[in-house]
């Protein structure tokens, strides 16, 4: 199909279950014959995968990407930036780093969904802005990720740098995307939590959240 210019296979077996690779030659092998099928084809076959922490990578993981390696597998990794778990620059960079020595390319830092359960496990934007900071320099420029807000509404991801407004004490960001969606407005929000009191207490009030919300759309227009 002359459209389809571009194969991703995503999976966290490689973080989670690497031995997958080392015992199993069927399910290698058939991996490796769509990626000459699309390399003879001149269309892109790769994998993406999902390693959150440099505790992930062990010996098993180091053996298992160079099978990948040797048949010549793109592999692409998918961080979602999670508090306790890898918010500390040095974890951070100490991530990117392994997934380089294993071959492994990091690609995209996320910042974690608002998505109900999970609230604990979010970060304010302004510490993943300073964590990118410390990334950045610390390895080669085309093994360090972008660190990316995956708008709400359909905006799709947008360069955390790239919000058109941010208030640090409201929590409030406001990204556009005018190639996907001219003159609409994206927010994303620090967790609740972090906001000093006045401004948890505010959040609790319809009336001011609905004046916040209003205040950064004006604002970043």
């Amino acid at each position: 199909m002359p459209n389809i210019r571009r194969i991703r296979y995503a999976t966290k077996g490689l973080a989670v279950m690497p031995q997958k690779i080392l015992t199993d030659p069927e399910w290698l092998d058939a991996l490796t014959r769509v990626v000459e099928l699309g390399r003879r084809l001149h269309k892109d076959v790769v994998v993406h995968t999902h390693f959150n922490h440099p505790h992930e990578i062990t010996g098993i993981t180091r053996e298992a990407l160079n099978r990948f390696a040797e048949r010549g597998i793109t592999v692409r990794c998918q961080t979602v930036l999670q508090r306790g778990v890898n918010d500390r620059a040095d974890t951070m960079q100490l991530l990117v780093r392994r997934l380089g020595y294993i071959n492994i390319h990091p690609y995209y830092v996320y910042f974690h969904d608002m998505v109900p359960g999970v609230e604990d496990l979010r970060t304010s934007l302004a510490s993943g802005l300073e964590i990118e900071k410390n990334v950045r320099g610390h390895t080669a420029g085309f093994n360090t990720p972008s660190f990316v807000v995956d708008t709400m509404g359909g905006g799709g991801k947008r360069d955390a740098h790239s919000y058109e407004y941010y208030n640090r004490r409201t929590g409030i960001a406001v990204f556009t995307s005018p190639s996907v969606k001219p003159g609409a407005s994206f927010f994303y929000f620090d967790p609740i939590r972090g906001l000093d009191d006045e401004h948890q207490a505010l959040w609790q009030l319809p009336g001011e959240r609905r004046r916040m919300l209003q205040e950064a759309l004006d604002s970043s227009r």
